[in-house]
């Protein structure tokens, strides 16, 4: 069972892997304009959606596994922080990319670009913690 966990875990963390190229794929969120715009921004969203299912599945996971290892507390605190940070800041993400979308012609997008951005940016950041902190438990 322990083996089909760390799958699951292993497998939601590639799937999150995406959440590292946020930055850079909101940056070309201005380079574009019109319908290319609103299609991308699109893309995202569907994106941050299937990042955000992804970790519900290794926080689950992880949870199980970590009831199976000796770790210790102050790691598992940190990564239940971490998790819950990117779980939040994934949902603002989420939001932010709604806010966007919802005038059909793209106007609304300029004003929640730069949120896009930022909260991509911390949520790459994040992200690339917790993969260091799984890699290098303390």
């Amino acid at each position: 069972m322990d083996r089909v966990f760390m799958y699951l875990h292993v497998l939601a963390a590639i799937l999150m892997g995406v959440y590292l190229m946020f930055p850079f794929l909101s940056m070309r969120i201005s380079a574009m304009s019109g319908a290319a715009q609103v299609g991308f921004l699109n893309v995202l969203y569907a994106t941050n959606r299937s990042g955000q299912l992804a970790l519900v599945i290794s926080l689950l996971s992880g949870g199980y596994l970590v009831g199976k290892g000796g770790y210790s507390v102050p790691w598992m605190i940190v990564a239940v922080v971490l998790f819950l940070a990117l779980g939040g800041l994934t949902g603002v993400l989420g939001s932010a990319m709604r806010k966007a979308l919802a005038d059909p012609d793209g106007a609304s997008i300029k004003a929640n670009e730069g949120k896009i951005k930022s909260l991509s940016m911390m949520c790459g950041i994040i992200f690339f913690l917790i993969v260091t902190m799984m890699k290098f438990p303390f």
